[in-house]
């Protein structure tokens, strides 16, 4: 069982102290490690990269460009500054997420440390799993309408 553990890199069978439980169930007591690997390695490092991707291109459309600068470089109608203040408009919806009318809450600090990990791309922050779930379930509804304005 150890040489498996070691190839795929994840217990199998964790030694844990509820097998001693009454009524003990294996499959409930299973590490959730790779639902977490799939919530924070798909969602979080294609889905949600896609999604601002897909926001810039819309706003950075070839019939938006307005000129060229000094330096060569397309002048969009869509400044960077403005798109900028998409990324915080983003910000400000996830922290209005109060749990008295979503059941779940979402801090200023939880927005900020999502700015600053998508957007900014700081390099040494991350998320749970369970963080993931929270973005899973609230950026379907925030993202919605986002870039109306802009539009």
């Amino acid at each position: 069982m150890l040489q498996v553990e070691l190839e795929l890199k994840s217990k199998i069978r964790p030694v844990n102290a509820f097998h001693s439980a009454l009524d003990f169930d294996f499959i409930m007591s299973a590490p959730k490690e790779d639902l977490h690997q799939l919530f924070i390695g798909l969602y979080g490092e294609h889905i949600i990269p896609a999604s601002f991707y897909r926001y810039t291109q819309v706003l950075r459309r070839d019939d938006l460009v307005l000129g060229t600068t000094n330096k060569g470089n397309p002048r969009y109608l869509v400044s960077s500054k403005m798109l900028g203040g998409v990324w915080i408009k983003l910000r400000n919806r996830l922290a209005s997420i109060h749990s008295d009318t979503s059941m779940i809450e979402i801090s200023s600090d939880y927005a900020s440390h999502f700015y600053d990990m998508f957007v900014e791309g700081h390099d040494g922050k991350h998320l749970t799993g369970d963080r993931m779930k929270i973005l899973m379930l609230t950026l379907p509804f925030v993202l919605r309408d986002l870039i109306s304005e802009e539009v």
